[in-house]
């Protein structure tokens, strides 16, 4: 028996999620590939020393220790094929700051394959329809070891279910489980105006769906960053970033495989609060994107609306991302 269009949208979502980790996707879990955030997406995912909002479960536990308000909430929504409606990832995180102990935090990923038919050699006729999909959700915390720095974790299950036994040429069920940890450290120097952080990601044992020998390794990545603002008044706040990334995956029985560094470079501008404007540039060799992201941003009081439009892999289109975050 085959599925005709899944194994088109695992080769799409692994090229669409490559600007995340994107040293070229060749693990377990592609929703782990996917950076959460519309506002770091503006700025080309220069954002491991920033971390700010509740997406920090994500990008580095540690900066959950430096949130401000009691209460944030992050939403994401993103259409990962423009073309595929029902193709999209979604990620939500709440973060709570619990005075004298730390920042406490949950956040959900959800990714869609969207609707699969299966059909059978003789027969391209569908005689059934499933959906392919995963979901991690994880919890997260992070504390302050002195006045400027940070450390964090976040503990995290991974469930992808691909196909039901019903479509498999093996007669089971294409789906895998696992566990995975991000570690992370935060310092902010200069009262907060210089910031360096980085974090270890995706940590845990490799996924298996159908085949327990065949298992595939998560997406383990090193992200180290450094984050500056030139320009911090009533008005005016100007910040430039840049993150280098690693991937720590060691693929066996793969002679001389290099998987390369990825750099991201950032900035934003924002003005009293009210709108902000992003730009950045991802250079990722391996992922064969070299290209500029752009992104915007709207506040009023708690609530903070932002769109980006990021770089994908020679012939695909750029899709838009946007979140909505909340602070209390």
């Amino acid at each position: 028996m085959m599925r005709k269009r899944l194994p088109v949208a695992l080769l799409l979502i692994a090229l669409a999620a490559a600007p995340a980790a994107a040293q070229v996707s060749i693990g377990g879990a592609q929703s782990l590939y996917i950076h959460p955030g519309a506002r770091p997406a503006g700025m080309a995912d220069a954002f491991v020393s920033i971390s700010d909002d509740a997406t920090a479960c994500w990008w580095n536990p540690a900066g959950l220790a430096f949130l401000e308000q009691t209460y944030n909430v992050s939403l994401l929504h993103s259409r990962l094929v423009p073309d595929w409606d029902d193709v999209y990832y979604e990620y939500a995180a709440y973060a709570q700051k619990i005075e004298g102990l730390g920042t406490i935090a949950g956040s959900l990923i959800y990714l869609t394959y969207g609707e699969q038919q299966a059909t059978t050699e003789d027969d391209p006729d569908p005689y059934t329809t499933f959906r392919s999909y995963e979901v991690i959700p994880s919890i997260a915390y992070g504390a302050r070891i002195g006045d400027d720095i940070g450390i964090g974790i976040n503990l995290k299950f991974v469930y992808v279910d691909l196909a039901p036994a019903g479509v498999t040429i093996e007669g089971k069920a294409g789906s895998g489980t696992t566990f995975a940890a991000d570690f992370g450290a935060l310092w902010r120097l200069m009262d907060g105006r210089w910031n360096v952080g980085g974090t270890v990601q995706h940590v845990g044992p490799k996924i298996a769906y159908i085949d327990e020998e065949q298992k595939d390794p998560l997406p383990r990545n090193l992200k180290v960053g450094t984050s500056y603002k030139i320009l911090d008044d009533e008005m005016n706040e100007l910040s430039v970033s840049a993150d280098y990334n690693k991937s720590l995956v060691i693929i066996e029985d793969i002679a001389d495989l290099s998987l390369g560094v990825v750099l991201n470079f950032g900035a934003e501008y924002r003005y009293y609060d009210l709108f902000a404007l992003r730009g950045g540039y991802v250079y990722d060799e391996d992922g064969e994107i070299k290209d500029f992201a752009f992104g915007m941003g709207l506040s009023y009081r708690n609530f903070a609306f932002d769109m980006a439009n990021v770089p994908q892999a020679e012939g695909l289109k750029r899709p838009f991302r946007f979140s909505l975050t909340a602070t209390f």
